[in-house]
């Protein structure tokens, strides 16, 4: 077995763990109700939006053959994905956006939270926060659905009543952040070759999950202040 899947092994177990957390039973067990869910959708193209900052700041540290890999990636997220005929996060989602003074605060820091450790980090360990934020989406891991789908299950039972009425959206991340989570394979088992840079991601990973985990109950907190 070789260091990297030694490590995979560790960060897919505290993953799963991640779904049994008490800020991610406080967000699955908040109600969705049409007033709450505009506190998701107010928060979500920041989300995304710092998720290609993060990315970005990965890019900029990475050997040449990561950055392709990277570059692959962010093609869907911001140039064109043919499943959903446009990119993931556009200008117009962006113009449309409320200000980023409006968030809640924590969801706010949390989002800093993680700029701050993609522009510090070693660029491993910078790949590593990014595709952790990517990883527990990818359903193939995550026992009982990951998360993508899980939220898309709730808003369904919550909100819309059925997947047909799913945004388009999140119908196609459902998808493809599977592709995203797996294409990154083939660099950690190069690059993760002796004990020390395994800790190294191991330890991306959690503190990635901290921030995340962070994030969620700051949602969660914003949601269950607006009467059901």
């Amino acid at each position: 077995m070789s260091y990297w899947q030694k490590a995979r092994a560790e960060i897919d177990d505290t993953i799963n763990r991640h779904f049994d957390t008490p800020e991610y039973r406080r967000l699955f067990g908040v109600k969705i109700t049409p007033k709450r869910n505009e506190v998701l959708g107010r928060h979500y193209p920041h989300y995304i939006k710092s998720r290609r900052d993060c990315w970005a700041a990965s890019m900029a540290k990475a050997p040449l053959d990561v950055k392709r890999s990277i570059w692959e990636h962010e093609k869907d997220e911001l140039i064109y994905d043919e499943r959903l005929g446009a990119a993931h996060l556009t200008d117009d989602d962006m113009s449309r956006a409320v200000g980023e003074e409006t968030l809640l605060p924590s969801a706010r820091a949390a989002i800093y939270s993680w700029l701050y450790l993609c522009t510090t980090r070693s660029w491993i360990e910078s790949l590593m926060i990014n595709h952790t934020t990517e990883r527990k989406n990818n359903s193939e891991l995550v026992k009982g659905g990951g998360f993508t789908q899980r939220m898309a299950m709730k808003q369904v039972a919550d909100l819309v009543g059925s997947v047909d009425n799913l945004d388009k959206n999140t119908k196609v991340h459902m998808v493809a952040d599977i592709d995203h989570s797996n294409m990154f394979e083939s660099v950690f088992e190069r690059y993760v070759t002796d004990e020390r840079i395994a800790r190294m991601v191991v330890r991306a990973a959690n503190d990635c999950l901290a921030i995340d985990r962070a994030y969620r109950n700051a949602l969660a907190v914003g949601m269950m202040e607006i009467p059901e």
